[in-house]
């Protein structure tokens, strides 16, 4: 890659906006070489920065989005996430998996664009809802959820949870 390429890369990694401006402002010590391009990037001040214009953006996992295979279904990256699908009740669903924590992010639809799927993670509301679980499922929503959701009320051999967080009660299965 030429160096115009890594800064188109680096700014499609971190937000749908354009901001390949907030990130020259934003680099020093640029080394070239006749093989490699290296430079580092004050993140601080470039997240300031983004914040700032109130730019939706993930500079978290920057490293891993701009990997060669990141974008594609069990990338098996050396700490990252990956994404994969899952079947459950006959229907597949798209995860994000790291190390032995994992998001359902929906339905898994082939023809979708895993970038597309990360943007989306990165303008993601909490939602909050009720809904009706057997008591034998407490646990397994727990673990699911990774926190205990709140009981609201126990009636017909069910309990009433409040969940708090990415998922609606669209994509929760109860």
């Amino acid at each position: 890659m030429n160096y115009e390429d890594i800064l188109n890369s680096i700014s499609s990694s971190v937000a749908q906006e354009d901001i390949q401006e907030y990130i020259d402002k934003n680099i020093y010590n640029i080394n070239f070489s006749s093989e490699n391009i290296s430079f580092d990037l004050d993140f601080e001040n470039l997240s300031k920065d983004l914040f700032s214009q109130k730019i939706t953006f993930n500079l978290i996992l920057l490293e891993c989005s701009l990997k060669k295979n990141f974008f594609s279904l069990n990338s098996n990256i050396d700490d990252c996430p990956q994404f994969n699908h899952k079947i459950i009740n006959k229907k597949k669903y798209l995860y994000l998996v790291h190390k032995k924590l994992s998001y359902r992010l929906g339905e898994y639809n082939s023809s979708k664009n895993l970038r597309e799927v990360w943007y989306n993670l990165l303008s993601i509301n909490n939602n909050i809802f009720q809904t009706l679980i057997t008591p034998d499922k407490y646990l397994i929503t727990k673990n699911y959820l990774g926190y205990s959701p709140k009981i609201i009320s126990y009636d017909n051999g069910k309990l009433e949870i409040e969940i708090e967080g990415l998922y609606n009660e669209n994509n929760f299965i109860s």
